[in-house]
């Protein structure tokens, strides 16, 4: 399970569907320090909340969002290249008064994340400690909610002890997610910023 709230805006316009199955609401929501790295996830809405946020959902509306990490994947048919996408699948979109909007609220996103580490990444020396790089899976391919794999990034400062990994060990990680560049200006790579991250 990855769990995902934040506070942002509705950065584009809202769209409704009719599918088989049922009503499926989509925006795209900004999130992220004021001034600081922003963060643009897709959400999806689903039966009644689809609806709500379809009729009072828009472009500058600012909103709380809770719900499930998950992640999308799909064949180029141009390039015949894999891609993928993270998107939440809400549980819960909370409308924050239209007169609070005068003031666009952004905050960091939190994520909690329990899954297994599928591989250990190199760790990088920073000034002030190190960084410690794992690759986490949740989930399964094939089932409803799918496979989601995240590379965590964990601080750990000079003289302290680092979190000790192994592969196929469960993880269970309290952080932020970003966007970091990808091997191409087109892709970017979804990145977990943990605060906190202990073996399970």
């Amino acid at each position: 399970m990855v769990f995902f709230i934040a506070t942002g805006t509705i950065s584009n316009d809202v769209v409704r569907k009719e599918t088989r199955n049922g009503v499926l609401t989509t925006f795209r929501l900004e999130t992220g320090a004021p001034r600081g790295r922003k963060l643009w996830i897709d959400v999806e809405c689903w039966g009644r909340l689809a609806g709500t946020i379809a009729h009072h959902g828009g472009p500058g509306r600012s909103v709380n969002v809770s719900g499930r990490l998950t992640q999308k994947s799909w064949r180029d048919t141009a390039s015949g290249e894999a891609r993928q996408r993270f998107v939440v699948t809400a549980y819960d979109v909370d409308l924050i008064s239209e007169s609070d909007n005068t003031v666009q609220l952004l905050a960091p996103n939190s994520v909690l994340l329990r899954g297994t580490v599928e591989s250990l990444l190199p760790t990088r020396t920073v000034r002030s400690g190190t960084v410690s790089c794992i690759r986490v899976v949740e989930g399964r391919a094939g089932s409803k909610t799918g496979r989601l794999v995240l590379p965590i990034e964990h601080w750990t400062a000079t003289g302290a002890t680092a979190v000790q990994l192994d592969s196929r060990h469960p993880v269970a990680a309290l952080g932020s997610l970003t966007l970091r560049a990808g091997n191409s200006t087109a892709c970017a790579v979804a990145v977990l910023d943990a605060r906190t991250l202990a073996a399970t």
